[in-house]
């Protein structure tokens, strides 16, 4: 019989395995070898849920149009071959008729467009014509760019692997009697058997907690945590009050698609703090808004280029002082370089933009970080630095609304002249030293998160220093582009988004959501609750049916706490090398593989795409995953 692989999920990282499997097949085995290769989703094969071509232009990715590949380049430290191809951006400039920029893989870029042009995209045409390096483009046409690499990764395919779409939903993998191979049940009623598995899911939703149980049994209209595309945000009145928890970039998702997509024009206005004004079509709901922080992610600057490389020398001397450590402490091992580096980076970019702020030489700035401790080094540089408002200070943005109390007209006021500062400095570019210390955070989550992944930072470090450093990265990294954040400031001065303040309380009370925060210290009543945020997998908590099903084979990956106890966290655990789940007895399944964000725990960086010039670890991981699924298909 022929071998078989299932891929559960066809997304990116699903369309990266299949290119994958064809590089590795192509050259290690032979034409009579035949592999039949099982894709099975729901969705969209290839752009998946997330990127599904057939959304709103109004949402847009997060992501640079020239700052995101799914294909392999020479630096990366795969297995199988290297199989260059165009970055989003490129793939646009190709489907236009353009050349694309002089670089070593230029020639194997072009001429694998060639062999697999795109068909021309007239529904796309202007946005793509209007779309440059630095451009955010919307996610629908980055789903067009990964549904071109789906086809082209079909067919890269040697003959002797034979495809089939299934365009159904994973509802449970079974083993044989003789546990042999592994059995697919789909939603349609068929089966597949597979030799090999690989589960590519992407963001799965867990099941609802205790307090989402109780939101969902009461009278009032709550929608759930989920991707924004997915949620229904129809169910929101126009003039009703909507209580709205989270910040982040689901937020700002939220508030797009209930105000451009009822009809809302923002429109250029100079005489405005945002810049623009947001005319109304009265069709917008009243959104009361608060989270954890209570303060919006901070725009992305706008560099009118690809963001600078990093520096953070000392956290790359920290990281290769520590590379064989078993244990690390983030706080004290990790975090001190992390701030050091802020400081220099913000400090150094004040003294070119304004040297009359700082009463010290550059040298003697340096040597103040030096010897400065994290806790020590914002007061430390109050001596040179005479005027508060051009000093840097890291711990005011890990808890922006401490100590600010009032009306929420009071709070929602605070947060608008915050913005309006966050808006200028996002705007300014590589001319602010705000945004260069605040970059600096940014940058240092990546290897900081590969340095503590496979739980090599202490428990206690990771759910205090390491948790507090990389939710403020999130927050003044992770943010919207600068657009989003100017048309945020429209809609508060428009009277649409009010603040209700941090660390909320929502409890029900009969028909209405009842919610409260420290800063406005009033219960705010409202019939309708949005909640604008993603929670992560959760392997011990599942809601998806073929993540039930595998409850006798995976665990979850445990950390330890000082006195040695084991930890449970959300992921489950698989072998770093193999990425094949580990079994309950701790011996690794023999066909079962996990990758991408439902292993956030365990492994590094699994929310980020491929960046062009990178050894990319999505590329890493999802070569991994192929390589040994083929060999347990093979029997090799």
């Amino acid at each position: 019989m022929p071998a078989s692989i299932a891929i559960v999920g066809v997304g990116p990282r699903g369309v990266s395995v299949i290119d994958r499997i064809g590089a590795l097949v192509s050259e290690q085995f032979r034409a009579e070898q035949q592999l039949n290769l099982h894709l099975i989703d729901d969705s969209q094969l290839g752009a998946g849920r997330i990127w599904n071509t057939s959304q709103t232009r109004t949402l847009c990715m997060n992501t640079l149009a020239g700052a995101v590949t799914l294909f392999t380049e020479p630096n990366s430290t795969v297995t199988a071959p290297v199989r260059p191809g165009p970055t989003m951006f490129e793939w646009i400039q190709l489907t236009l008729g353009n050349e694309i920029e002089e670089q070593p893989t230029r020639r194997e870029k072009t001429a694998l467009f060639k062999k697999h042009p795109q068909e021309p995209l007239p529904d796309f045409e202007e946005e793509m014509r209007a779309t440059v390096l630095h451009s955010n483009p919307s996610r629908a046409l980055y789903g067009e760019y990964i549904n071109w690499c789906y086809r082209v990764a079909l067919a890269e395919l040697p003959e002797n692997v034979v495809v089939t779409e299934h365009r159904a939903k994973a509802v449970g993998v079974t083993a044989s009697s003789d546990d042999a191979f592994d059995i697919i049940e789909l939603s349609d009623g068929t089966i597949c058997r597979a030799d090999s598995t690989i589960i590519a899911s992407g963001w799965t939703i867990p099941a609802l907690n205790p307090q989402e149980q109780e939101f969902a049994a009461a009278e009032a209209v709550w929608v759930r945590p989920n991707s924004p595309a997915e949620q229904d945000f129809s169910v929101l009145p126009a003039g009703e009050d909507v209580l709205v928890r989270g910040l982040g970039m689901s937020f700002y998702d939220l508030m797009a698609l209930v105000t451009i997509d009822r009809g809302g024009r923002f429109v250029e206005d100079p005489t405005t703090r945002a810049g623009m004004r947001y005319e109304a079509s009265g069709q917008e709901p009243h959104l009361l808004v608060s989270s954890g922080r209570g303060y919006p992610f901070l725009p992305k600057s706008d560099y009118g280029s690809l963001p600078p490389k990093p520096v953070n020398h000392r956290l790359m001397a920290t990281i290769e002082k520590l590379k064989d450590a078993e244990r690390i402490d983030f706080g004290i091992e990790v975090r001190p370089a992390i701030i050091k580096d802020a400081y220099e980076a913000y400090y150094c970019k004040l003294a070119k933009l304004q040297p009359e702020a700082i009463t010290a030489s550059i040298e003697e700035i340096l040597d103040i970080i030096k010897k400065a401790t994290p806790e020590s080094i914002a007061e430390d540089m109050a001596d040179v630095v005479p005027n508060p408002e051009n000093r840097f200070n890291i711990e005011r943005w890990r808890q922006p609304l401490a100590g600010v109390e009032g009306s929420i007209e009071e709070v929602t006021e605070h947060i608008a002249q915050y913005l309006e500062q966050d808006i200028e400095d996002a705007a300014a570019g590589h001319d602010s030293a705000f945004k260069a210390g605040m970059w600096s955070v940014s940058s240092a989550r990546t290897p900081a998160s590969i340095l503590g992944s496979m739980g090599r930072y202490t428990w206690e470090s990771r759910q205090t220093d390491y948790k507090n450093f990389d939710g403020l990265g999130q927050m003044v990294g992770s943010g919207p582009p600068l657009f989003r954040c100017r048309q945020l400031l429209a809609v508060i001065d428009a009277g649409i988004v009010q603040f209700i303040g941090q660390r909320p309380k929502v409890r029900v009370d009969g028909d209405e959501f009842v919610a409260m925060s420290p800063s406005t210290q009033q219960e705010i009543r409202a019939k309708y609750l949005a909640d604008a945020f993603l929670h992560y997998p959760d392997i011990r908590h599942v809601a998806e049916p073929i993540y039930a099903s595998l409850s006798q084979r995976v665990r979850p990956f445990c950390e330890i706490d000082e006195e040695g106890r084991k930890i449970e966290t959300a992921s489950p655990e698989v072998h770093p090398v193999t990425r094949a789940v580990i079994n309950p007895d701790g011996s690794q399944d023999p066909r079962v593989h996990v990758i991408g964000i439902p292993t956030f725990a365990q492994m590094a960086d699994t929310t980020i795409s491929p960046l062009p010039g990178t050894d990319a670890l999505m590329l890493q991981e999802t070569d991994k995953a192929a390589v040994h699924a083929v060999q347990v298909a093979f029997g090799s």
